[in-house]
């Protein structure tokens, strides 16, 4: 009996100290395996213009592959930059954190959030920059204009032009690349639109401006050659819109002096949650990985 509780007693002791070890190697990995959960829920909310809807997601893909061990979970919002400010000023955002960053395709709207003094420090940051472009549906809806659509100076009929219906642009008021093509339109200087916005703006049968929303849906109003019920001849979006596009083909592409300098840029809200990860992140926008995102895009990219 006596040998017997003694080699109760050694198990007992081999099961206690082989627990002990189990618990002091697991230790550690419970320990990483939990701070890797923690790290994992920060997120970050973006609202971008919609022309960077494919390289955002390419660069927030490099930000995590480049920080490993403090990974970013990415909510992306795309459109005009206009319409997210107008929800980026609404209260309930505001008052959410909601967005953390956002990348408009002006100054206009970043310089208001400036204004009003909603910026975190340091910001807005200029990451990259693009073209405008005119386009035509690459078969285009028959009768065609006569003769080809050749320049922004010859949206409008008459002087032998015959046969134009819409030009689609973005909406002025709340669409970047609409406001850009509303310079070219307006401008008289050499290779510009020959002054002919307010012919094409205030027509009220065919051979007229069409607005869209944002300027995917101008890509799109040309790739389908209609839009609201008008038939669509030509637009006027940027080059990198025009370059995921199988279905329109490149007219021209505006001179630089006919509109003014095409912008992103970059900012963190002061509202965020997250400020720490949020100017991680904004800062990488302008790393070489992300530049080389945005020019294999079609994009520019200032000066450093």
């Amino acid at each position: 009996m006596f040998f017997l509780a003694q080699k109760r007693r050694f198990l007992s002791w081999i099961a206690v100290a082989v627990t002990s070890l189990v618990v002091v190697i697991s230790l550690p990995l419970l320990i990483n395996s939990t701070h890797q959960t923690a790290q994992a829920i920060t997120t970050l909310r973006v609202y971008a213009a919609v022309s960077l809807t494919e390289v955002i997601p390419e660069i927030e893909s490099d930000y995590n592959a480049a920080n490993p061990t403090a990974p970013i979970t990415f909510v992306n919002t795309f459109d005009s930059s206009g319409a997210l400010l107008n929800q980026i000023n609404l209260p309930a955002n505001e008052s959410a954190g909601i967005p953390d960053i956002f990348i408009s395709a002006a100054t206009t709207q970043m310089n208001s959030l400036q204004s009003a003094g909603k910026l975190a420090s340091g910001w807005p940051k200029t990451v990259a920059t693009n073209r405008l472009v005119l386009i035509r549906p690459t078969t285009p809806t028959a009768p065609a204009p006569s003769p080809a659509i050749a320049a922004f100076d010859q949206l409008t009929n008459g002087s032998g032009r015959t046969g134009r219906r819409g030009i689609v642009i973005g909406d002025p008021a709340t669409v970047p690349a609409g406001a850009y093509a509303r310079e070219v339109l307006q401008s008289t200087l050499t290779g510009c639109g020959g002054g002919t916005y307010n012919t094409l703006l205030n027509s009220t049968t065919t051979n007229k401006l069409v607005f869209a929303s944002n300027v995917r849906n101008v890509l799109s109003a040309v790739q389908n050659k209609t839009l609201n019920g008008n038939v669509i001849d030509a637009g006027i979006v940027y080059t990198t819109d025009q370059r995921i596009s199988n279905s329109t083909a490149l007219i021209t592409t505006a001179a630089q002096n006919c509109h003014s300098a095409i912008v992103y840029p970059a900012a963190v809200l002061n509202r965020t949650t997250n400020l720490s990860a949020a100017n991680s992140f904004a800062n990488f926008l302008s790393s070489t990985t992300a530049r080389n995102r945005f020019t294999t895009r079609g994009f520019g990219v200032p000066s450093l």
